[in-house]
């Protein structure tokens, strides 16, 4: 099996259980995340937007609720499933489809913004994943990413965690290898971001925001605090 099936049947089954704060953020919680989301785009609404591994449709779910239209996309049919009725439940017209991150069958300079959050470590070929999202941006587009310096030690020992990380070990453990930025490291991070053509990239560690989200129980006590998270954007 290849690199990318693995990934997707990973995924697939763990459809069942993974929300990424889709569940577990309050309304204060959701709140702070389209104050920093709306930060990000300096205010504008009514943007076209492309979440890229969207999961259960964490950030499709905020930026459809922040009035933009979104599009939203991921490797995993099951996953999407999940999104769809998350996007259901709050009356949000988001279009969902089926695709691959390195290779979006979407077309060039429509968007306005492209997200993705917990993505860019599982990709096989992240220049050619920007390479690609920079092509479906318009001019002076942005992409907004989170994702973390993820140390796996940090969940193994957590009993709700214990059947997953088994479960990943077996599926990622002869593949990482194979994936660049398995452990994010903001330099070559950014260096990636360059060399794909991007000329401004910020990257800036979540701390605050991290310990506010820890404080309310919601998406960030499930990781350990020593974990680095990023928000990282870049414009095209």
């Amino acid at each position: 099996m290849d690199t990318k099936k693995i990934i997707q049947s990973y995924w697939d089954y763990r459809s069942e259980s993974y929300n990424n704060g889709v569940i577990e953020n309050s309304e204060e919680g959701r709140n702070a995340w389209k104050a920093m989301l709306l930060k990000a785009v300096e205010g504008k609404k009514g943007l076209k937007v492309l979440d890229v591994g969207t999961g259960p449709g964490f950030l499709a779910l905020l930026f459809a609720e922040m009035g933009n239209e979104v599009t939203a996309v991921d490797l995993s049919n099951n996953m999407l499933e999940k999104a769809r009725r998350n996007a259901l439940k709050r009356s949000l017209k988001i279009d969902f489809l089926q695709g691959d991150a390195e290779n979006l069958q979407l077309p060039d300079a429509y968007f306005d913004v492209v997200v993705n959050k917990y993505l860019l470590w599982t990709l096989p070929d992240p220049r050619k994943a920007l390479m690609e999202w920079r092509r479906v941006l318009k001019d002076g587009g942005k992409i907004i990413a989170i994702d973390g310096e993820w140390n796996q030690q940090s969940l193994s020992g957590r009993k709700k965690e214990e059947n997953y990380m088994k479960i990943f070990r077996k599926q990622y453990e002869p593949i990482k290898k194979d994936l660049p930025l398995f452990s994010l490291k903001p330099e070559y991070l950014s260096k990636i971001f360059k060399d794909s053509g991007f000329g401004t990239v910020s990257i800036t560690r979540m701390e605050d925001f991290c310990k506010f989200e820890k404080e309310k129980d919601s998406l960030f006590d499930k990781h350990d605090s020593s974990d680095p998270i990023y928000f990282i954007k870049a414009e095209k």
